[in-house]
């Protein structure tokens, strides 16, 4: 009788590991807009060039802000500690 329930209990569990690797799969995408472009990262899409390039001017139009508020904070001697929130602020008043 114990044969009988080990191997009723080792079909159960092997049946149930196998219905649920399935449900947990993914099923591929056949949108071909949010495919991945590159096979590095395929979780990642590239946006179009004109989006890109306006991105990129806005991060360094932030980052040129960044380094001024910085050089600002050295001009004052505001202290390593309260540096940060100096830049924080500054970064804040200057949009």
């Amino acid at each position: 009788m114990m044969k009988y329930a080990s191997f009723l209990v080792a079909i159960s569990l092997a049946a149930t590991l196998a219905v649920a690797s399935e449900s947990v799969a993914q099923t591929p995408s056949s949108d071909s807009s949010t495919r991945a472009v590159t096979g590095m990262k395929p979780d990642r899409v590239t946006a179009p060039r004109a989006l890109r390039e306006a991105m990129q001017k806005r991060e360094a139009v932030k980052r040129q802000r960044r380094a001024d508020c910085r050089a600002k904070a050295r001009a004052e001697k505001v202290s390593l500690i309260k540096r940060p929130a100096y830049v924080k602020s500054c970064m804040a008043q200057s949009t």
